[in-house]
């Protein structure tokens, strides 16, 4: 009897042995995202797989990294970070120069940073920008790029005709125009967002090209990384894809998912049903730029998008090299990223109350 104890005993040992290793052999995978902080915005490609426990059930262990776009892109391109999400202007020039950096995920399908000023300021137009201030999250942000392409196409030399200064993000940033520290805001959505929730009524500015541009927010990992790598990819993405598809779903319980994740992210010092108002805000604004038109798949890159902004960086000089759209992205990963249960992903959303 005691053999046969000892025999189940040590059964036991075993398993939970090999239970633990299978729990340290988790893949890690570190991905840096080209902001400053987690807001409700990054709800679908940050707390959502987490709360959901999607990449841990996928056997990954992420990493989630908030830095510059420019510093985020470095991590990836020296192998400290295996994925960056970011706009892809960066990425397309650094390809441009030789960078072996692959766009694997369309995570927004189509642009949005735009440039701002107070309704109640006398420009009107882009061409008004001449002369004038323009403050920005880092020199570094992909966005510049953006910006400057836009005050080319409006005749304007971007180099001459505009003086970019860093204001950071957030209530430092708005004070800076509000203040006049800057005459002009650029920022993305949700950052309008949040100057929206303060109360400022904004002025956005776009122009035709840049309207053309659906190729926003992507994730890519180095060229090597696609090789030997591809099912942590698959899977990191995977769980993004279900991310967005929840969020949409049930944007109310996404906020609360996220702010279960990320409590510091809750806003403070005012009412609990103001701070949800506002969470809310910011992540519809992000929706708008999630969802899929008829007949796409998550991740997916239609040619002609990646096309579209290589032709808008060549054309106001922001892309000096002659680069193959080709060469910027792959499909591999689409298949393997959609093979999920939506109906469920969503029914699992809905029931967060």
């Amino acid at each position: 009897m005691k053999t046969k104890i000892k025999m189940v005993a040590g059964l036991a040992g075993a398993v939970l042995a090999f239970a633990g290793s299978q729990a340290m052999a988790a893949e890690k995978v570190i991905i840096a995202i080209g902001t400053s902080v987690f807001d409700a915005s990054q709800a679908n490609n940050t707390s959502y797989p987490i709360f959901s426990k999607c990449w841990e059930k996928e056997g990954l262990n992420v990493e989630l990294q908030p830095t510059s776009s420019t510093a985020a892109m470095q991590a990836v391109l020296s192998g400290q970070a295996q994925m960056v999400n970011m706009g892809p202007a960066a990425g397309v020039i650094a390809r441009g120069k030789g960078a072996p950096l692959t766009a694997v995920y369309v995570n927004m399908r189509k642009n949005f940073q735009f440039p701002v000023v107070l309704e109640s300021s006398p420009i009107k137009t882009i061409a008004d920008f001449k002369g004038k201030t323009m403050g920005v999250f880092s020199y570094g942000a992909q966005m510049v790029k953006v910006f400057r392409g836009m005050a080319s196409e409006a005749g304007l030399n971007p180099d001459k005709d505009l003086n970019i200064v860093e204001t950071g993000v957030g209530a430092q940033a708005i004070t800076a125009l509000q203040t006049g520290r800057v005459d002009i805001w650029g920022t993305w959505d949700s950052q309008i967002a949040t100057a929206e929730n303060a109360g400022l009524k904004l002025r956005r500015f776009t122009t035709p090209a840049a309207e053309k541009l659906t190729w926003g927010g992507s994730y890519f990992v180095r060229d090597d990384y696609v090789k030997s790598n591809p099912q942590a990819i698959e899977k990191t993405l995977r769980c993004i894809a279900q991310g967005s598809v929840a969020a949409i779903a049930n944007p109310q319980g996404a906020v609360k998912a996220h702010w279960q994740v990320y409590p510091a992210t809750k806003p403070s010092g005012i009412e609990e049903s103001k701070a949800f108002e506002q969470a809310l805000h910011l992540l519809n604004t992000r929706i708008e730029f999630l969802k899929l038109n008829p007949g796409e798949r998550w991740g997916e890159f239609p040619h002609e998008m990646v096309a579209e902004t290589v032709k808008f960086m060549r054309e106001t000089g922001e892309l000096q090299a002659d680069i193959d759209p080709r060469t910027l992205y792959t499909n591999q990963f689409v298949e393997g990223i959609n093979r999920f249960d939506a109906k469920a992903v969503e029914a699992a959303a809905k029931a967060i109350k």
